[in-house]
């Protein structure tokens, strides 16, 4: 019995590349939202922390210009959180466009993987046909000579 062979074998090969690009892809994507969140959860720590300090510094009393460079950091860092917010949520949609990328490919490999299962299902019921058929014919000439020799 000759092998098996997949003539697809090197698209499949490809596609599974392709799955593993996109697998790689979205674990970037899904790393980079990971890392916004936690620069937003610092950001609102260090936010919290520095009116704190404010508040502290105000009950003890402090100068105008020392308040209003306090006010301007608490702005800078809440500013600093809105913009990574936006940002979180632009990359919550490439996440998006990666997963469904990755779901794609996988189902493209998928489809060539059944064809494989398939084909190779079609090959050996293909090649046991044959050898019930090869039997058969050794049966059938087995009996007619048998019927022959009872004959003579």
């Amino acid at each position: 019995m000759k092998r098996f062979k997949f003539r697809l074998g090197a698209l499949l090969k490809y596609r599974q590349y392709l799955e593993l690009l996109a697998q790689q892809e979205m674990a970037k994507a899904y790393k980079d939202v990971q890392a916004s969140e936690m620069r937003i959860r610092d950001l609102k720590v260090a936010l919290a922390r520095g009116s704190e300090v404010l508040d502290q510094a105000a009950a003890e009393g402090i100068s105008a210009v020392e308040f209003k460079s306090h006010a301007d950091y608490l702005d800078s860092v809440d500013d600093d959180r809105v913009r990574e917010i936006t940002r979180k949520t632009g990359l919550e949609t490439v996440l998006g466009e990666k997963q469904a990328a990755l779901t794609q490919k996988s189902v493209d490999k998928k489809v060539l993987e059944r064809l494989k299962a398939r084909k190779k299902s079609e090959y050996i019921a293909e090649f046991l046909r044959g050898e019930q058929n090869a039997s058969d014919e050794i049966t059938s000439l087995k009996k007619a000579r048998e019927i022959i020799d009872a004959i003579r």
